[in-house]
């Protein structure tokens, strides 16, 4: 495997033996660079064993599948991620393999299992590569691990593994500020352990010749003339909220900020069981939802979205909900007609079509990806190409690319719908990517002429990951906004926020040693003891209430359903109720939900919800033969005998809840009544 030099220049600390970053841009091959060290590490160390941690599930199978495919010559190589049946075994998976890619979770979840035969120690490993690691940082999973490891280091453990840490770009954290960056870089270098980090510097020429920049262009759109479909849904919101008859509500309508404040009085009035407010505020959102749908795409999609909302089961005993329904029902007619009125479409949209149009021709051979900030949007852009006369046929083949974590939108893309996306991009069988954030960083996409941000505002880091994808010679990276807009004073800002990142790094990099050293070791003692006091505060916090004197009630009727010590654990993390009184409560959905993946001592059942409302409560599981109801606690008001709250999970509640025991459970003949 032959390194570049700019590769082997970046690489010679961590082929030392020394914990480093390696911090290049996207397109440079990190990843090439970080195998030629695993290889070098196994060769020269007997017993040696390697662990690569990736923060996306999609990225064990790519990583396993190309770069370390190299490995696997002399080498036993293992991807486990969420969508494998590895992951029930994986210590016994670490155990015989030489080189272990999985995700960062999984690794966790081992180091604090407290099943023996399921443990994972940080010291079975005598190298860990974290890929991404800008991310080791705050409440992030890479930090975790490493927050485990400085523990260690810090009591004065001495065989812990060699790290190395991969990023495109370690960015500002959110630090305006030189000073700030700095200080936000030392600490991503403490969190990390990491003793130097390397970029090109003397072979900085040749990484320049191997990974171009894109030409970088604003595309600039004006507002809407007239918006008669945003004014009639803005005129209902009205409506809604002075039936709610609430003086002060807000009035920014189709903004972030009216989101925010709008989900906040939702949860204040589920708390005080007031559910005028609460079903009232959950309209309002999907309203403004719709709202901001319009001013990204078009207002076809905007109108869908609210049709699918009232089209699902409604309880219809509500005052409430009916006086909702009949608003919608009075509007729904002329709401329609509006949205298909072409006169009013969005300008974004004409802008976009000129652009794929001048870089999508009959007999070229383009390729693209089209960013935006949700999965809707991402839909609707794909509906609107097909649905467009000039970019319909055999010159744009596009599909949508988005995540895989659960959604209320939309569905989720299972890993392999995923990769099978990426395989026929990669192939040229498809030319044109509408993508969410997922597309930005790690994945192993071939090189674009052309990259839009749709109407984005994200950090430096997403803008530099977004640019890194436009890698053909004489490529565009395009940023379509309205003019005069946040999303194109925030590209702006980014831009210098990348200068003022690249400075810091110089900085730190010129840092003498000893004054390097003692920075990192002050930042790792601060980290450890804010670790240490926060993991003692959620321990006390949990043993506050006794579980008996803990209610739950039904987010939507106010129904009180049970106690706090109706409650167990199953593998530490799912909440089941094991009262056979229970349900009485809820009722079964017909049909099993289905999942991409199998699990050892388990299988999903079919959802429950309120047999009274009909809120989803949640699912069932069938665990060794026995069902249980998993509880998603943000569907449920918890009252202690100190207040009632909403949370949004369980790791946050004010009681123990003991681990299911199997054996117990089956040996009694009923459970606790409630």
């Amino acid at each position: 495997m032959e390194l570049r030099g700019y590769q082997r220049e970046a690489a010679a600390p961590a082929l030392r033996g020394r914990n480093s970053i390696i911090c290049l841009p996207t397109g440079a091959g990190k990843t090439r660079a970080a195998v030629h060290v695993c290889r070098r590490h196994l060769e020269s160390r007997r017993g040696g064993r390697v662990a690569v941690l990736v923060n996306k599930v999609h990225l064990v199978g790519q990583h396993a599948g190309r770069e370390f495919q190299a490995l696997q010559d002399a080498f036993r190589v293992e991807a486990v991620s969420g969508d494998s049946s590895h992951k029930c075994f994986f210590a016994s998976v670490v155990r015989q393999s030489d080189v272990v890619i999985c995700t960062a979770q999984i690794l966790l979840n081992a180091l604090l299992s407290g099943d023996e035969d399921a443990r994972v120690e940080l010291t079975d490993f005598s190298l860990l590569v974290i890929d991404e690691c800008h991310h080791t940082h705050k409440e992030a999973v890479y930090n975790k691990i490493m927050l485990n490891y400085l523990r260690r280091k810090l009591s004065g453990q001495r065989d812990l593994p060699q790290v190395l840490g991969l990023t495109a770009s370690p960015g500002t954290g959110g630090a305006t500020s030189f000073e700030g960056a700095v200080e936000h870089i030392l600490q991503i270098c403490a969190n990390l352990d990491a003793e130097e980090l390397v970029s090109a510097q003397e072979e900085a020429q040749q990484l320049q010749s191997h990974v171009p920049q894109p030409r970088k262009r604003y595309d600039l759109c004006q507002e809407r003339a007239q918006d008669p479909f945003g004014e009639r849904l803005k005129k209902v919101m009205e409506q809604i909220q002075q039936h709610m008859e609430m003086p002060g509500l807000p009035q920014d309508f189709g903004t972030q900020i009216y989101e925010q404040r709008i989900v906040e009085l939702e949860k204040e009035a589920a708390e005080t069981f007031c559910r005028k407010t609460r079903v009232c505020a959950l309209h309002l959102r999907k309203y403004n939802d719709a709202l901001l749908i319009n001013d990204t795409v078009r207002m076809v999609d905007a109108f869908q979205c609210l049709q699918q909302f009232y089209a699902a089961e409604r309880d219809e005993k509500d005052p409430t909900e009916r006086f909702l329904a009949a608003t919608f029902e009075e509007n729904r007619v002329s709401l329609q007609a509006l949205a298909g009125d072409r006169r009013y479409e969005n300008p974004r949209l004409g802008k976009l079509e000129e652009i794929l149009r001048e870089h999508f021709q009959p007999h070229g051979a383009s390729r693209g990806i089209v960013f935006t900030k949700t999965r809707q949007s991402a839909h609707a852009l794909l509906s609107w190409l097909q649905d467009t006369a000039t970019l319909r046929g055999q010159h744009v083949r596009a599909a949508v690319l988005t995540g895989a974590g659960y959604s209320n939108q939309t569905r989720p893309m299972t890993q392999n719908e995923q990769q099978d996306v990426i395989k026929l991009f990669r192939e040229g069988a498809l030319n044109l990517l509408f993508s969410t954030s997922v597309a930005e960083e790690g994945l192993d996409i071939p090189e674009c002429n052309i990259v839009v941000r749709y109407g984005l505002m994200t950090n430096e880091i997403a803008m530099m990951q977004a640019r890194g994808r436009a890698r053909a010679e004489n490529s565009v990276y395009s940023v379509l906004a309205k003019a005069n807009s946040r999303e194109a004073s925030r590209e702006l800002l980014n831009e210098e926020l990348v200068e003022v990142m690249e400075r810091a790094v110089r900085a730190v990099q010129a840092l003498p040693k000893q004054e390097y050293r003692l920075r990192i070791e002050e930042l790792q003692r601060v980290a450890v003891a804010s670790w240490l006091m926060k993991e003692a505060r959620i321990s006390e916090r949990r043993q506050l209430h006794d579980p008996d004197a803990v209610l739950l009630y039904c987010i939507n009727c106010n129904v009180a359903v049970c106690r706090g010590s109706d409650l167990r654990t199953v593998e530490g993390m799912h909440h089941v109720n094991i009262n056979p009184s229970f349900g009485l409560y809820y009722r079964v959905s017909s049909g099993k939900i289905e999942f991409q993946r199998t699990f050892r001592d388990w299988e999903p059942g079919c959802r429950i919800a309120c047999s009274q409302c009909s809120q989803d409560w949640g699912m069932e599981m069938i665990y060794r033969q026995v069902k249980l109801p998993i509880l998603c606690i943000k569907n449920f008001v918890v009252e202690t005998p100190a207040e009632k709250r909403r949370y949004k999970k369980w790791s946050a509640v004010t009681f123990p809840v003991e681990e299911f025991d199997y054996l117990d459970y089956c040996s009694s003949t009923h459970g606790q009544s409630f």
